[in-house]
């Protein structure tokens, strides 16, 4: 017993740790038939192969990595740019291009690597050919409807537009509408829930406890913003269980989401700590 308890703390933790760690990256940019769109593509096999040093630390490769990319050009870092640096794409009669290689920031940084450098003759009127792409990639087109740090792109936008590469050659393409998605204040405003929640806990029908009671709880809300499905992690008794439930389903509205055109839940956990403090200060 005391080892599933420490196993579900330890999870629950490492659960926590993720989502203050976890930083949307800031995406590529790609250019085709006019629309600016937000991609993800790896550059890192075709610029190893300027790497002058071997080691098999990826820290210290991506060093390297940018040295070669800026030179002695001091360039930014953040937590959403753990590249190092943002590329610009266009594709041209069904052909990928790399047109540009910056250093990345949350603000617009004019620090730029010489693609002629770092590919010598496929640089070709500050375009490279990038015949090393292969794979299907999802690049996010319109609007963000919603902002979402667990995910790697950072969110929803109303499109999601699906090109398939090989060897850097256009070969379909499909649009994805995800206009339906909606962002609720909800999970965005950690005071507007707790206080939501505590605020609505019927206090009269729960006995008073001497100690401080924490209820860890699993829940989703429908392709409607209502929450219907709820699961107790780590409970209590009935009586507090099944009102961490209902107190969890009276919030009004939550996050819908749609991704590649399709509803898709998204699970959260959370506590709800019955405490005299709580009591005290929400109680009608």
């Amino acid at each position: 017993m005391k080892n599933k308890k420490k196993k579900f703390f330890v999870s629950f933790f490492m659960f926590f740790v993720i989502e203050v760690v976890a930083t949307p990256q800031i995406s590529d940019k790609l250019i085709y038939k006019g629309d600016t769109l937000n991609v993800y593509f790896n550059l890192s096999e075709e610029f190893y192969k300027i790497d002058t040093v071997i080691n098999d630390t990826p820290i210290y490769n991506y060093s390297v990595l940018n040295v070669n990319l800026f030179g002695k050009k001091i360039s930014c870092g953040t937590t959403a740019c753990w590249r190092g640096y943002r590329s610009i794409w266009e594709i041209i009669d069904n052909q990928i291009y790399l047109i540009g290689i910056y250093s990345c920031c949350y603000y617009d940084d004019s620090i730029k690597a010489d693609l002629n450098y770092l590919f010598k003759d496929k640089c070709i009127n500050g375009k490279v050919k990038a015949t090393w792409i292969n794979g299907n990639f999802i690049c996010g087109k319109g609007e963000r409807l919603i902002y979402d740090h667990d995910m790697y792109s950072g969110g929803v936008y109303e499109y999601d537009m699906e090109i398939n590469l090989e060897k850097g050659k256009l070969i379909d393409t499909k649009l994805y509408n995800n206009t339906k998605s909606k962002q609720s204040d909800y999970p965005q405003n950690s005071i507007k829930m707790l206080n939501h929640i505590y605020s609505n806990i019927n206090w009269d029908i729960l006995p008073q406890e001497d100690t401080t009671i924490r209820i860890f709880l699993e829940f989703s809300g429908n392709e409607y913003g209502i929450i219907d499905e709820v699961k107790i992690l780590k409970g209590f008794n009935e009586t507090y269980n099944q009102e961490a439930i209902r107190v969890i389903k009276t919030i009004p509205e939550w996050d819908i989401y749609y991704i590649k055109g399709e509803f898709k839940r998204k699970v959260w956990m959370m506590p709800i700590i019955f405490s005299k403090e709580n009591r005290n200060k929400y109680k009608k």
